[in-house]
């Protein structure tokens, strides 16, 4: 054979493997699913001195669940599901084991809570539901439904940055608890500073089977813009007790959009219209400036599709809450008002 012809055939036959080799490679990946790069949690260690707990160790991040490991936090990407027991089912069918976690979790006070494999919020309907209940909650509208409910609705408006940004966070959600005994949370959360990025995000949260928090990957928003969070079961109108449910976190004003579909444990009876959570805010300035969150048209539907009447109740902070921010709560049928 002509030497010059040889050495095109083997340069074709190159051309060939190496564009076969890359369609195996984006085939591949397509089945499997894009991972979005994890955006950081916000880290303990970022928080001022003055306003973190001092036993909580300095690589824990701030979750609207407290403050956590980040061996005991986990990320579920587009496509995909939290089970049960805290795998994932993955967009192409396979399943990703659950985070291992053995470490204990703090409240914003510095409390330790040890991880259970039934959630470690058991105890925090103990105080009745005019308290809050969880963590670095400052104030909340909530109320006991006495039977399980189908879907939870709301809406709000994304606040302007703090005037002091200090490396504080801020959670403003609606959410679902189970009721006496909390095993796990759905929350649609807005947050401020949530991933260390001194910004406005969204994501859609689950905590804590198996001892751990899950979450979305986030999306930025902007203030001024509309979010909408919706949480309902994936069963059907008529399913009482249905452990299937969708965590949906939107942005109705740029279209962005982050959903969690979950495995919740027990009956979702505890239902909050509105509630504020802070960490490593010292002063009142490092809220958002308006002083004030308002959920419209929150909207509580039964198992049966009927929409109901909530007799909402207020949460507030412990009087040993520091700083101490003019924080006062209004409602009415379908408008929750937290004021700091």
């Amino acid at each position: 054979m002509n030497p010059s012809k040889q050495l095109l055939s083997i340069r074709h036959l190159w051309l060939f493997v190496s564009a076969w080799l890359l369609l195996l490679v984006f085939t591949s990946s397509h089945a499997a699913g894009p991972l979005a790069p994890t955006r950081q949690l916000t880290t303990v260690g970022s928080l001022s001195e003055t306003s973190r707990p001092a036993n909580v160790p300095l690589e824990y991040v701030v979750t609207p669940n407290g403050y956590f490991s980040p061996d005991c936090v986990q990320t579920i990407h587009a496509g995909e599901s939290l089970r049960a027991d805290a795998s994932i089912r993955q967009s192409n069918g396979t399943i990703r084991s659950a985070a291992k976690c053995g470490r204990a979790h703090f409240d914003r006070q510095g409390h330790s809570i040890a991880p259970t494999a039934a959630g470690s919020l058991s105890s925090a309907a103990a105080s009745g539901p005019k308290q809050p209940t969880y963590t670095g909650w400052i104030e909340s509208v909530n109320y006991q439904n006495g039977s399980n409910v189908g879907r939870l609705q709301a809406s709000w408006t994304v606040p302007s940055t703090p005037n002091n940004v200090a490396g504080q966070t801020v959670f403003f959600f609606p959410g679902l608890e189970q009721t006496p005994n909390v095993q796990s949370i759905l929350q649609p959360v807005l947050g401020f500073n949530g991933f260390g990025d001194n910004a406005w995000t969204i994501a859609s949260w689950n905590c804590c089977t198996a001892g751990t928090t899950t979450h979305t990957d986030p999306a930025s928003v902007s203030p001024g813009d509309q979010i909408l969070g919706d949480m309902y079961s994936l069963c059907g109108v008529g399913v009482y007790d249905c452990g299937s449910w969708s965590i949906v976190t939107q942005d109705t004003t740029n279209g962005q959009s982050v959903t969690l579909n979950t495995a919740p444990q027990g009956e979702l009876q505890w239902v909050f219209g509105g509630t504020l959570e802070v960490y490593g805010v010292s002063s009142c300035d490092q809220l958002p400036p308006q002083a004030m969150t308002q959920f419209s048209g929150v909207t509580v539907w039964d198992t049966n599709g009927n929409v109901l009447s909530p007799s909402w109740q207020g949460g507030y902070a412990s009087s040993s809450i520091s700083p101490q921010c003019n924080y006062n709560l209004a409602v009415d049928p379908s408008d929750v008002y937290l004021y700091y």
